[in-house]
């Protein structure tokens, strides 16, 4: 009985950290490439249902898109982006965007800087 309350209360506090735009979705995570293994199990952290594969007839799901860019010019940080497009309109429903200068050298901290300003700035849901 307490292993079942204890996985209830994590199981609630998890869905609590995933914002409203995002309730709902599984994540879907296709790159097994370091980078994208480590922000599966960094989504999965903060309580979101991650899969590999898309399936026919399940919940909405949202692909993970991420890659990196360099403005061009003198001394500018190279940064990783992150999209989550729906995978059936393909419309944007999560996004965001950290310097990887500031986060760390490895994939795991770099997943979960990324993971963490994804859940903090979350796209707004159109009324």
């Amino acid at each position: 009985m307490r292993l079942l309350c204890a996985l209830l209360a994590i199981t609630a506090c998890g869905a609590a950290r995933i914002p409203d735009s995002l309730r709902g979705y599984d994540i879907l995570v296709e790159n097994r490439d370091p980078l994208g293994v480590e922000l599966a199990r960094a989504m999965r952290e903060q309580g979101f249902r991650v899969r590999r594969s898309v399936r026919g007839g399940s919940r909405p799901t949202a692909a993970l898109i991420f890659f990196t860019f360099q403005e061009t010019g003198p001394a500018e940080p190279l940064r990783l982006h992150l999209r989550l497009a729906d995978t059936r309109s393909g419309e944007i429903v999560g996004a965001t965007m950290v310097s990887l200068d500031s986060t760390g050298a490895t994939p795991r901290a770099r997943a979960v800087a990324a993971v963490r300003a994804l859940v903090a700035t979350p796209v707004p849901t159109p009324p």
